[in-house]
């Protein structure tokens, strides 16, 4: 690892364990929030404001002694979300377009754009159903956050979908089963980045033994599809055993480890590797906090088409609607070596984003935003490091449809 990269990583991570007190983990703070209420409703949402730019052609540190060009751009986002929630059904949508106009460098000016639908239904008291979908266009491939990616300025859309159903077999068993289904476009294709599809099949089975304690089992496969350079297929499976215990109240750690498989249709030897994931949660009475740490076997659409993947990962919520100062950041580290070929393709990613607001009243908020990226890997020139700092103010009413 790189000197520097080498002195991020131990604040990083003493960060991430000092939250791990009173911590747990989840994906990334949820942009299309907002006020839930019962029945159907819809938030129309405008957001303008300005962010200063590091790097707005991701280009590396190496030979470039001036540094790194940056440029101050003006940013408008509508969007809006539709919204219905019943005893039994919950159910959203939402899209947002971002405009972007920058002062100096006109020509990355653009209009991208992100959408989301979810769905969960109980069919029965013991049968229930789930999907997501959610659709993204973006200039850069640092703000996709897939394993394995390089940080270029590179045009791409993205979709991930997932559905399945949990299922209550008995008093205290239960069953999940879930499809995904992920795909990437590139505008631009190189021996750096891979169009295709994964296709993901997982299931798993779970008793519950006590009031804080449940054991099961889980098994995924998963089929890579990657059209760019040449066509070729990559089969992963994993198998293992899972357990939740609740620590206190207020406190869950999940934890799951087993054995991953990968065999990629270029090489005649299968790979094979113990994976492990942990999670910890804690909910406070105005936020909720956590660490997450998984070492597997990722499907990519970077160059290594399959990745041995480490990340840890923190964060903090703090929802808007229950507090007029609030708070949405989360912070992580990502080691991706991929699983076939040279071991100095190796990328160290280095996450960071933040969201500092104030609820001047109901429909109207104002915000201040970081974010940090940082890759370090010798094909794309050693270090790229991108800040983004800004402020916007959003202006959100919800409105109940009779």
């Amino acid at each position: 690892m790189h000197p520097r990269l080498f002195r991020c990583v131990v604040p990083l991570a003493s960060a991430l364990l000092l939250v791990a007190t009173t911590a747990g983990a989840q994906e990334r703070p949820n942009e299309f929030e907002a006020y839930d209420m019962p029945g159907w409703s819809f938030t129309p949402s405008f957001t303008f404001g300005t962010v200063y730019d590091s790097n707005v052609a991701l280009t590396g540190r190496t030979g470039q002694p001036e540094g790194t060009l940056g440029d101050t751009l003006f940013t408008m986002v509508p969007g809006g979300r539709i919204a219905m929630l019943s005893n039994r059904t919950q159910f959203s949508a939402g899209y947002r377009g971002y405009l972007r106009r920058y002062m100096d460098v006109e020509e990355l000016n653009g209009f991208d754009q992100r959408a989301f639908a979810a769905l969960r239904h109980a069919v029965t008291p013991r049968l229930t159903i789930f999907a997501h979908n959610e659709f993204s266009e973006s200039p850069t491939t640092d703000t996709l956050d897939l394993n394995g990616l390089p940080f270029l300025r590179l045009g791409s859309r993205s979709n991930r979908l997932n559905g399945g159903i949990e299922a209550k077999l008995t008093k205290y068993t239960t069953m999940r089963v879930r499809y995904d289904n992920t795909w990437t476009r590139f505008e631009n294709l190189d021996n750096l980045v891979n169009n295709g599809t994964i296709h993901g099949f997982s299931t798993d089975v779970r008793r519950r033994l006590s009031e804080r304690l449940t054991v099961g089992a889980e098994g995924r496969i998963r089929r890579s599809d990657l059209t760019s350079q040449e066509s070729r297929v990559i089969w992963f499976q994993d198998a293992g055993g899972v357990v939740d215990y609740r620590i206190g109240p207020h406190t869950l750690l999940s934890a799951a480890a087993g054995f991953s498989r990968v065999q990629d249709s270029r090489f005649p030897e299968a790979r094979q590797n113990p994976y492990l994931r942990a999670d910890l949660t804690q909910e406070l009475p105005l936020a909720t906090v956590g660490i997450r740490y998984e070492r597997a076997y990722t499907p990519s659409f970077g160059f290594g088409g399959s990745t041995d993947n480490r990340e840890i990962r923190g964060y903090v919520s703090m929802p808007f609607g229950r507090n007029r100062f609030y708070v949405q950041a989360d912070a992580g580290w990502r080691r991706s070596d991929p699983s076939f070929g040279d071991i100095d393709l190796q990328l160290d990613t280095f996450l960071t984003d933040a969201t500092f607001g104030y609820s001047a009243t109901r429909w109207f908020r104002v915000e201040a935003y970081h974010a940090w990226s940082l890759q370090d890997s010798i094909v794309t020139g050693g270090e790229v490091s991108r800040h983004r700092v800004g402020a916007q103010f959003v202006v959100s009413q919800p409105m109940r449809i009779h």
